[in-house]
């Protein structure tokens, strides 16, 4: 549409407004105007009041229907959010008397642990404290005190001290690789070691002393007592200057009497000098070894040297040395 015709239908929709406007109003007066005017307010006014009524009673309806409603909503909701409520609170009080023990275990752990340190720590203080005393206390080290020098004892050593019979004896056949040292020379007496005990014991630092002695002052005719007497000597000797040393006395061996090694000797006078000696070595804490006794022959109506265990009446043979050994071995060990 162009701008010409837009007009001209403008101007002629106007021109249709202002007719009507004119023919509704057309003769009117101002008493017709006001009566309008009055009418018109009236008629909104009785509208109004109707409206205001009706909704007032709509409302009123509404309300009530509301409160009809009411009694019949389902309130089981309220019931399970207090049972849940109750539920918490269960849980809670459960979850604290749980926390609860647990914290008391663990107070009980931690008191037991404190308790198991504290001990520890007295009872490594006490130990320290033995050791400290062990220390400070402990002997010195055991010395062989002779009249040139001191010894230290580092090692065992079983020393055999006596006369021929000793001698003879093969001790590294029969003692294969223990530490043991022969100290017996053919025709010793009593006397012979007792004056030198320095070259036959001491400079060997025994631990085990086995004293075999006595037979050759019998043949000498040494009397019983100072026979008796120089072996008591040589064992208070050896215990003085070698404490720490186990001493042994063997008793005197048996013999063949009227053979040609025996001799002179008796086995009265050997038995009656190895009683002497026993009681001794039982008061003076001398093991005493009875290998008299042991060397007799079973056969014999009277004491007598197992012809077995001897070559010539006095010195002993192998099968002898054998019986000697076994009864040794029970002391060495």
């Amino acid at each position: 549409m162009n701008n010409e015709n837009y007009r001209s239908n403008s101007n002629t929709n106007n021109r249709r407004r202002s007719s009507k406007y004119n023919k509704n109003f057309k003769g009117s007066n101002r008493t017709n105007s006001n009566n309008h005017y009055k009418n018109h307010t009236k008629n909104r006014r009785d509208s109004y009041h109707k409206k205001a009524n009706d909704l007032d009673f709509s409302i009123t309806k509404q309300a009530f229907d509301e409160m009809k409603f009411s009694d019949e909503i389902d309130t089981s909701f309220v019931e399970n959010r207090r049972k849940k409520k109750e539920q918490i609170v269960d849980e809670l009080a459960q979850s604290y008397e749980k926390e609860k023990v647990q914290q008391q275990k663990r107070e009980k752990k931690h008191r037991s642990n404190t308790h198991l340190s504290r001990f520890l720590v007295i009872f490594s203080i006490l130990v320290l404290l033995g050791i400290c005393v062990f220390l400070f206390m402990r002997p010195e080290k055991v010395k062989v005190i002779t009249k040139k020098e001191e010894v230290v004892v580092m090692d065992d050593n079983y020393l055999f001290l006596g006369d021929s019979i000793t001698e003879q004896y093969d001790l590294d056949e029969y003692y294969h690789d223990l530490p043991v040292v022969n100290s017996g020379i053919s025709g010793n007496q009593t006397k012979s070691i007792l004056d030198n005990l320095e070259e036959r014991a001491y400079q060997y630092n025994p631990s085990k002393v086995f004293l075999l002695i006595g037979t050759n002052d019998i043949q000498a005719g040494v009397k019983e007592e100072e026979i008796v007497q120089n072996i008591e000597d040589i064992l208070s000797q050896l215990k003085k200057n070698r404490p720490y040393a186990k001493i042994y006395l063997e008793a005197i061996y048996p013999v063949i009497e009227g053979s040609s090694g025996a001799q002179s000797r008796t086995n009265k006078e050997i038995q009656s000098i190895n009683d002497s000696l026993e009681k001794y070595c039982k008061k003076n804490d001398v093991t005493f070894i009875d290998m008299y006794d042991l060397l007799l022959d079973p056969d014999s109506d009277k004491d007598q040297l197992f012809d077995d265990y001897s070559k010539d009446g006095l010195h002993i043979s192998d099968e002898g040395y054998e019986v000697i050994t076994e009864e040794l071995m029970k002391y060495i060990k």
